[in-house]
């Protein structure tokens, strides 16, 4: 019996599962006593609906305006930079990371803080126990744990209901089942709808099943099924290169190597010496130990120093969510004496379980700013006179 016993625990151990385009051993099972049953609470208040009306933001100047006129920049808060990450498969250490992102900051142009913010893909259910991800403490970021950091500003990311086609537990080939069932689990347990995709290992067919299901976009290292990716041939991505979307299909880089010789590195690195690229995403399967730890905060604090205030850190979610309504949002104005009115029509952005409904607006006229104000007190709004910026955010975090 403990010749059999030994046996099975070092098939477990052995186990390998090609995830996310990298090979990462499977370790045993944690302890059952320490598995959740009890479900978390989720954020208080009333489910926020839909937003699919108008929103009138007002403009005055110091004197009437011979011409004003309002546009979108490429990137929120007018930035020029971005970086994209996610942490695979409910990565515990995500935990850890916001540690550091939850007091790393950039502003948003306007005087205020915004913490460095990342995605989270999560699993279903572990294909060899069938045991819940969500309550599995100890072996991935539990319902719980999560909740705080969706607040700080991370996205929970499809990572398919089971990892694999095989195991004791699996979906096979059917991507549709995999894809519904674990965003009805989120949306139950978690209370949140998720909107975007990691293709698990690198299996064909999460793309084209994501997009169906009305997710905004997905990502992986290699595989893309019909779409033509961002990102043609390597992670950095220009922003000339996305055009209108339904659905978005980018390269990301991955790193578990977190020495200063990792790809990271020279992801960050390149982003910052030239124009050649404005973005890249990349994932991980985590930080697993104090040196890791150590060195990802230094990676953070790089990429803060570097970016001078010009970068923004995000999810794939923000940054697509972004660039999906500023394209699809329905922009008139109108000069009425020394104010500029624009008027927003979210009716044309069509339903795509937004989270972030933040849009930035470039002011360009030849007379100053006095003031700004908004129609909707459910939307945040910020600006700066100088620059000419202005900011309206709307998060929604409970459906």
């Amino acid at each position: 019996m403990k010749k059999l016993i030994a046996l099975n625990f070092l098939v477990i151990c052995s186990v390998l599962i090609l995830s996310c385009g990298k090979q990462v051993a499977v370790g045993p099972e944690k302890d059952a006593t320490k598995e959740e049953t009890n479900l978390p609470s989720i954020p208080d208040g009333g489910v926020m609906p839909a937003f699919n009306g108008k929103i009138e933001i007002k403009v005055v100047f110091s004197a009437n305006p011979s011409s004003a006129v309002a546009s979108f920049p490429k990137l929120k808060y007018n930035k020029s930079k971005a970086i994209l990450m996610e942490f695979d498969d409910a990565a515990l250490t995500v935990v850890t990371a916001y540690d550091k992102l939850a007091n790393t900051f950039y502003t948003d142009g306007c005087g205020n803080k915004k913490n460095y913010s990342l995605g989270l893909a999560v699993n279903g259910k572990n294909q060899y126990s069938n045991k819940e991800i969500g309550f599995y403490t100890d072996y991935a970021a539990t319902y719980a744990q999560r909740l705080p950091l969706v607040a700080k500003g991370m996205d929970i990311m499809n990572h398919s209901y089971y990892h694999d086609e095989n195991g004791n537990f699996n979906n096979g080939k059917d991507r549709e089942k995999n894809i519904k069932d674990l965003d009805a689990m989120i949306l139950l347990n978690q209370g949140y709808k998720m909107n975007t995709l990691i293709v698990p290992t690198n299996l064909a067919g999460f793309h084209t099943t994501s997009s169906e299901f009305g997710y905004i976009g997905g990502a992986s290292q290699g595989t893309f099924d019909k779409f033509e990716q961002i990102g043609k041939y390597s992670p950095k991505g220009k922003l000339s290169d996305i055009k209108s979307f339904d659905y978005l299909a980018i390269r990301r880089g991955f790193t578990d190597d977190w020495s200063n010789d990792g790809s990271h590195w020279e992801l960050s690195n390149a982003l910052f010496a030239d124009d050649s690229f404005d973005f890249f995403e990349i994932g991980t399967h985590g930080i697993k130990d104090e040196e890791a730890v150590k060195n990802f905060n230094e990676w953070i604090d790089d990429i803060s120093l570097k970016a001078k205030d010009n970068l923004i850190f995000c999810s794939l979610r923000e940054f697509l969510e972004y660039t999906y309504i500023k394209d699809h949002v329905t922009k008139s104005e109108v000069i009425d004496g020394n104010t500029l009115i624009i008027t927003l029509d979210y009716a044309t952005v069509l339903n795509k379980n937004i989270s972030w409904y933040d849009l930035s607006l470039m002011v360009n006229s030849d007379k100053a700013i006095s003031s700004v104000s908004i129609n909707n007190a459910d939307f945040a709004l910020s600006y700066n006179k100088t620059d000419n910026l202005i900011n309206i955010n709307r998060r929604k975090i409970k459906w």
